[in-house]
């Protein structure tokens, strides 16, 4: 007779066979447990430190060893605006909307035109910063 089939002639089932072999093998189980999240932890690890990595060195660039602190930024930026002037978006509509201020009130704001050139159109730069 095989181990599938008992005294009584019926077949065991793969769920009774998995049952038993637990049951006398509680010490590899532990250890096949313990061996999964190892591994599961080491993928996380492994895929999210190298992107949270990566967003800090952008968003720190500027706090690296051999560049400049926040004061030499500053003039660098002023330097820069003197040289190049920052192109305006181009010109859209912005619609009527509610705005809520930080002290919990929210105001209407009417709809304007925004954005383009100045250059271009026969405005005052009065009316256009409105």
């Amino acid at each position: 007779m095989t181990d599938s089939m008992p005294e009584d002639g019926e077949p065991i089932t793969l769920r009774v066979k998995a049952k038993d072999w637990a049951e006398n093998h509680p010490r590899t189980i532990r250890f096949a447990k313990a061996a999964v999240a190892t591994v599961g932890m080491a993928v996380v690890v492994g895929v999210l430190v190298p992107r949270g990595t990566a967003d800090d060195e952008a968003e720190f660039a500027g706090h690296a060893e051999g560049t400049p602190g926040p004061k030499d930024v500053e003039s660098a930026a002023d330097s820069t605006e003197e040289t190049e002037q920052r192109k305006s978006p181009d010109r859209h509509t912005v619609v009527p909307h509610k705005r809520r201020l930080k002290d919990g009130r929210e105001i209407d704001v009417s709809g304007y035109e925004r954005g383009g050139s100045s250059e271009d159109e026969d405005e005052d730069p009065g009316e256009a910063a409105a």
